[in-house]
């Protein structure tokens, strides 16, 4: 199979769509498993299509991962099944609500289970990478909201994400494995807030996904695979640079950038419930996190000789540039007047 368009291609795109609409759409535990395992079963070709020996490692990595996992999360459903009768009924006990729990976090790669996450994905393509890091973790995140046992898991998972994820990227100069320690670390704050308020997960994942779409495009049509590549660049790629150095920004949360939206309302939720050290340990990690992303936007500062000429942009870069911008002046309006309705009586 080869990167042309197939029609089986089109038939695995779509079972991997629909097992995660399964997972998300079901009502007892099996339906949920079985919408995991249909996506598991979609992606596993997907990222086979330019067969390469690379490709091939990374998928059977993949293929072993996820199967360890949701071995641990139907034995866990079983158990619960055997104990209670039912596929509808949460836990009775925490130790099965643990191993169910720990199941779902290998499936996303968190920490601490997230080390077999950089070693299969460095030598994967953009796309697929994409598609790893944002569709993949949609069924277990929501799916991690319907535990109702041991927020204490979730939380250190959530601590040790945000900061062993900035500090891994600090010394890497693979682009693919500093987006992958990236994602790990914005993966910490999406694990608290999926207990509180499943909207908002899915609002930060889905801003984070408008973030890193472009800039994975930008890497995949430069082929852009590490930080001294970006200093290679020609004069018309150069032109580029203040578009991507904007995403890099608004990726580490800077504001007036759209990222810093993202942060602003989990942070806000999380005040409101009397946290204190969760927030101020997230916050610890994305300063730390802070280092890679500057030190990417300096490199492109140093060697952007056409940074200031924005006029010789094309249109759709000025609309994007401008969203990532003035992302968070727009939004925080809106955001406040949300909010007040939400704690109207």
């Amino acid at each position: 199979m080869n990167n042309k368009f197939f029609p089986a291609n089109f038939m695995f795109i779509m079972m991997m769509t629909m097992g995660t609409i399964m997972s998300l759409s079901s009502s007892n535990w099996l339906m949920m498993w079985m919408g995991l395992e249909l996506n598991l079963m979609g992606i596993l070709p997907l990222m086979n299509i330019k067969f390469k020996n690379t490709e091939i490692e990374a998928s059977v990595k993949y293929f072993i991962i996820q199967s360890m996992s949701s071995s641990l999360f139907i034995m866990s459903s079983i158990y619960n099944y055997m104990m209670s009768m039912s596929m509808f009924s949460m836990f009775n006990t925490s130790m099965l609500s643990s191993i169910m729990m720990i199941s779902l976090l290998i499936k996303v790669g968190s920490a601490p289970f997230h080390l077999w996450l950089p070693s299969m994905c460095k030598n994967m393509s953009w796309l697929m990478l994409f598609m790893i890091l944002t569709w993949q973790k949609v069924a277990p995140l929501f799916m991690l909201s319907f535990i109702n046992h041991n927020y204490m898991i979730m939380i250190s998972s959530a601590i040790l994400s945000s900061i062993m994820g900035s500090i891994q990227a600090i010394n890497q100069s693979n682009l693919q494995l500093i987006m992958i320690y990236s994602s790990i670390s914005h993966l910490g704050w999406m694990l608290p807030i999926s207990y509180i308020n499943n909207s908002l997960m899915f609002m930060y994942l889905l801003i984070y996904s408008m973030i890193i779409l472009p800039l994975f495009l930008w890497f995949s049509m430069k082929s852009v695979m590490f930080t001294y590549s970006l200093t290679q660049q020609n004069n018309n790629m150069n032109k580029e640079n203040i578009f991507i150095m904007s995403l890099i920004l608004s990726l580490a949360g800077i504001p007036p950038m759209l990222g810093f939206l993202s942060k602003l309302m989990i942070l806000n939720i999380l005040l409101k419930m009397n946290m204190i050290m969760l927030p101020l340990m997230l916050f610890i990690g994305t300063l730390i996190s802070l280092y890679f992303y500057l030190n990417l936007t300096m490199t492109m500062t140093i060697k952007s000789f056409y940074l200031f000429k924005i006029y010789k942009m094309k249109i759709n870069m000025k609309s994007i540039l401008c969203l990532n911008l003035l992302g968070t002046t727009i939004f925080i309006p809106m955001m406040m007047y949300a909010m007040n309705i939400f704690n109207k009586p």
